[in-house]
């Protein structure tokens, strides 16, 4: 990617063979994560459970037939939400196994963007849910069942939306290298 171009350097090699190879090597800064091995497996773990009741609670709400998904201000928060969702995927499944040094792109494409994902997503959620209730209490004439199953639905993603924001917090990214 170009946004961490200028942290690689191209060398030129010689193999056994005497060819010239080039290979590129990192010179940018080094990242710590602050936070136990142990606790990073957990960290991991809870990421990716509150991920799969994220999905099923935003998939669940798209099947449900209520009149609220006709009115814009709740279809549109509902369908952008499942852009941070893509990214909040991509981030979840390449946070790291082990706890060592990373490279800057490595913590922006996981740690961070898992951060900047989950605030997108309890954002997008929070207006959903605001919507439906507007819609419940102004608009809706009848099929209340619905609308309250579809609100459900939106309330587990949204609380897990905002359980997963929360744990963002419990890791601090520092740097320990300048170059």
């Amino acid at each position: 990617m170009r946004k961490y171009v200028d942290d690689y350097e191209i060398v030129i090699e010689e193999d056994k063979k005497g060819r010239e190879k080039k290979k590129a090597v990192y010179r940018g800064n080094y990242y710590e994560v602050d936070i136990t091995k142990f606790n990073l497996k957990q960290f991991k773990w809870a990421n990716i459970i509150l991920l799969v009741i994220i999905l099923a609670s935003q998939i669940a709400g798209g099947f449900i037939n209520n009149q609220g998904m006709y009115r814009f201000y709740i279809a549109l928060p509902y369908v952008a939400a499942f852009l941070p969702l893509y990214f909040l995927i991509m981030g979840i499944f390449r946070l790291p196994n082990e706890k060592r040094k990373f490279r800057r792109d490595e913590v922006d494409l996981s740690f961070k963007r898992v951060k900047k994902a989950s605030t997108f997503l309890l954002i997008l959620f929070g207006m959903s849910i605001l919507g439906e209730v507007i819609f419940l209490i102004f608009f809706a004439n009848n099929g209340y069942q619905l609308e309250y199953l579809y609100l459900g639905a939106q309330l587990a993603g949204g609380v897990s939306a905002y359980i997963l924001f929360n744990i963002q917090k419990l890791h601090q990214i520092n740097v320990i290298n300048e170059s």
